[in-house]
């Protein structure tokens, strides 16, 4: 079956309804309908958000969560359990201490953590882009008390990065339903003044994410 054929109704009622988040309310014509069902990809607007639909890539399937499971946990922080990343919906953050805009975004999981903590979605950081040498430990050190991360933070690796389609810019975020596929997708653009997330747009996507088969 084509990918635009096996659009479900909760992707095309998507659409029509705005999402909430800092580029303010995409609208989508019937064009950019038709456009969506042939690539299946939906994007916003603004260009910031992309909400992908069916098998686009990357996945998460069951290896690629085995082998993030496997990643030692950044020091101070939750690690994995592999069980608890079986048949659930995964939402995938990809981070640096460095970063300006990932310490707002920890602020805004964290919410969703509590929030959906008695369902089945889990959340996941991933560090990359860091150089493990003393003083790059120092300030982990420091971004995890000012942030206190709830959910699991773990070391990356070139082969991780790589198994998400190369990590260029962050943060990213990645949203996988339970059987791996993709359907959110937020990338810190350069030069762009939204620079992580919106707590509302996040909660949408964890919304869609439980929804979906």
């Amino acid at each position: 079956m084509s990918q635009s054929l096996s659009l479900s109704r909760l992707h095309i009622d998507m659409l029509h309804k705005p999402v909430p988040g800092s580029c303010g309310n995409p609208v989508f014509s019937r064009r950019r309908l038709v456009a969506a069902m042939a690539t299946g990809v939906f994007s916003s607007v603004c260009g910031e958000v992309v909400y992908a639909v069916g098998k686009a890539r990357p996945a998460f399937y069951p290896p690629a969560r085995e082998l993030v499971a496997a990643r030692p946990a950044v020091a101070g922080a939750n690690g994995i359990v592999a069980e608890s990343l079986y048949d659930v919906p995964v939402l995938v953050t990809f981070f640096a201490s460095w970063c300006p805009p990932c310490f707002e975004e920890f602020s805004h999981l964290n919410q969703l953590h509590e929030k959906y903590s008695d369902s089945a979605l889990r959340i996941i950081a991933i560090n990359v882009h860091e150089q493990w040498d003393e003083n790059d430990e120092a300030r982990m050190e420091k971004f995890i008390l000012a942030t206190s991360p709830a959910f699991a933070v773990v070391k990356g690796s070139e082969q991780i990065r790589q198994l998400f389609g190369g990590i260029d810019r962050i943060p990213t975020v990645y949203g996988f339903d339970a059987a791996g596929d993709l359907h959110y997708h937020f990338k810190h653009r350069s030069g762009s003044s939204l620079t992580n997330a919106g707590i509302d747009e996040l909660d949408a996507a964890a919304k869609l994410l439980l929804s979906v088969g």
